[in-house]
Formats: C-alpha cells, sequence, structure tokens
C-alpha cells in the first residue's frame, strides 16, 4: 500500500508540471497576440497612422485646389492689367 502513496505525489507532480507549461505557454502566446495586434494599430505602420496620412492629403489636396483657383484668378487680373496697359502692347 505504501508503494500506491509513493507513486501518487509524482504523478501530480507531472500533471501539475504540464498545467504549469500550459499556462506559461498561454501566457506568453496571450503577450504576443497584444504586442502584435497593439503594433497593428498603433505602430509605425499602423491604423492610427494610416488614418492621420489619410486625413491629411485629403486636406492637401483640397489646399491645392484652393490655390489653383486663386491662381487661376490672379492670372486672369494679371493679363487683363496686361491688356489694358497700353506701353507693354
Amino acid at each position: 500500500m505504501s508503494e500506491i502513496l509513493d507513486h501518487l505525489p509524482k504523478q501530480r507532480r507531472k500533471k501539475n508540471t504540464k498545467a504549469l507549461l500550459a499556462y506559461g505557454a498561454m501566457a506568453v502566446c496571450v503577450i504576443f497576440a497584444g504586442w502584435y495586434i497593439g503594433n497593428i494599430l498603433f505602430g509605425a505602420r499602423g491604423l492610427d497612422v494610416m488614418l492621420d496620412l489619410h486625413a491629411k492629403r485629403e486636406q492637401l489636396s483640397k489646399q491645392v485646389s484652393e490655390l489653383q483657383q486663386e491662381n487661376a484668378k490672379l492670372q486672369k487680373d494679371y493679363f487683363e492689367l496686361i491688356g489694358l496697359d497700353p506701353e507693354r502692347n
């Protein structure tokens, strides 16, 4: 009977060790997944940076359009002034 009792704690230690290793491996996987997702969302090539760049591109496109319209108006004014100046003809 003592042989059975001596054998029992060794099995429990093996099970506890396996469970501890499994929990450790899961913890490492969870930490890695958290780091990876955080890097995707907020890293150098992340979603946050991409959305900021998209907004900046739209703002610059609007600014270019406004400057083109202003340039066209100023060119029109310039050519009208040249046409009215008799010394330049």
